[in-house]
């Protein structure tokens, strides 16, 4: 009997104590992973991003070599923490930005009872229910930090701050040496990244006030059963990634029919670039691409006409050295040519286009350059413009 009783007492402690263990710790935890982003052609070196709850720290990630994967998008790097884990209630970002070579730190509070809501809710995907799996943190120029919640590729923003300017990172004298010879090269000059910024500067404000987001679709037409990608650039470092089939429209239905969204809202920003590859597929492959930088008065054009879709048409492949295209903005009343533009041939044996890779609007003005370092204005870049 009193071995019974011990048995009984020990078994309520037991208990007790499981209780009391529960009660001391969080009450939600969920399956996700911490993960870090950065503007695409903006990006930063050294990236670091701590989470924590009640002062612990509970998850992370970091790596050693920078990247611009896109603005909510993730990149490769080194995640700790457990499987399931409490939600946080701050955070603690640094890192280098690229831009003008800054060291910056800081931390916020984190909305944590909106985060556990969305954790046990979910979103919304075709009527079945999805679960959010990571917390982003992306750094941006000037300090700027973002912070999602993410699943299957649908960003809900949870939070903007400002982390502190900490002056400049200083590198080895050999380090600075390398850099500068780098940064003064013709190859470097001449690249994708400087090309873009040369273009478009550095846009402070989509990353401080944000970049507006519109309900409307994106899609691709062409007579020609050609295969086609498109890559669209918002102003904030945001990437869209357009081709196949879902998108693509018949030519005689191009204004009428409606493509598939890349978001599942048919929330987007507008593009200011966007790089497109068309070819055929036979055996004498023809291969065209370009870089299509947009007109600097796309939004007002946009939300003054009330448009719902935007269009990118290449009628024909005519056997020249390029083909040419046409821009719309679309809704169910009218179509209207926001800009045309060009793609180059693609030489096989020169290894090289035929025509120039850039096409700029009418009435393009340069942006004048705010980052701290010195822009070089590159030596080639060649273009096509509208008259």
């Amino acid at each position: 009997m009193v071995s019974t009783m011990k048995r009984i007492k020990n078994i309520a402690l037991l208990l007790l104590s499981l209780l009391l263990i529960i009660s001391c710790g969080p009450k939600d935890k969920f399956e996700w992973n911490a993960a870090w982003s950065a503007p695409k052609f903006y990006g930063n070196g050294g990236p670091f991003v701590e989470f924590f709850y009640q002062g612990k720290s509970i998850a992370g990630a970091s790596a050693n070599i920078g990247a611009d994967p896109g603005w909510g998008t993730t990149s490769g790097g080194y995640a700790r923490g457990d499987i399931f884990k409490p939600v946080p209630d701050s955070v603690f970002v640094k890192w280098i930005c690229a831009i003008d070579g800054y060291r910056y730190e800081g931390g916020s509070k984190l909305p944590r009872e909106m985060m556990v809501e969305l954790f046990k809710n979910g979103w919304n995907s075709k009527g079945e229910k999805e679960n959010y799996t990571q917390i982003i943190a992306g750094f941006a120029p000037g300090g700027n930090v973002a912070v999602w919640m993410s699943g299957q590729g649908n960003n809900k923003k949870i939070i903007n701050f400002k982390a502190k300017n900490k002056g400049i990172w200083k590198e080895s004298e050999e380090a600075e040496k390398v850099e500068k010879e780098i940064l003064s090269s013709d190859k470097f000059i001449n690249s994708e990244v400087n090309i873009y910024h040369y273009l478009h500067g550095v846009p402070y404000s989509a990353w401080e006030k944000g970049d507006k987001q519109y309900k409307y679709d994106l899609g691709f037409s062409s007579e020609e059963d050609y295969k086609y990608s498109i890559t669209y650039y918002s102003k904030d470092g945001s990437v869209y990634f357009l081709d196949s089939t879902p998108y693509f429209l018949k030519w005689s239905n191009r204004f009428a029919s409606y493509p598939k969204n890349p978001n599942p809202s048919h929330q987007l920003k507008l593009p200011v670039q966007m790089d497109l590859i068309w070819h055929s597929y036979d055996k004498e492959s023809r291969w065209f691409e370009g870089s299509v930088v947009l007109p600097q008065n796309l939004q007002g054009t946009f939300e003054k006409g009330h448009y719902d879709r935007m269009i990118v048409t290449i009628p024909k492949d005519t056997g020249g050295d390029f083909v040419e295209g046409v821009v719309y903005f679309v809704n169910k009343q009218k179509q209207d040519q926001v800009m045309r533009f060009r793609l180059g041939r693609f030489n096989d044996e020169q290894k090289k286009l035929m025509s120039p890779k850039y096409t700029l609007p009418k009435g393009f003005v340069v942006p004048k350059w705010e980052g701290r370092i010195p822009l070089q204005k590159p030596t080639d870049l060649e273009y096509w413009q509208e008259e």
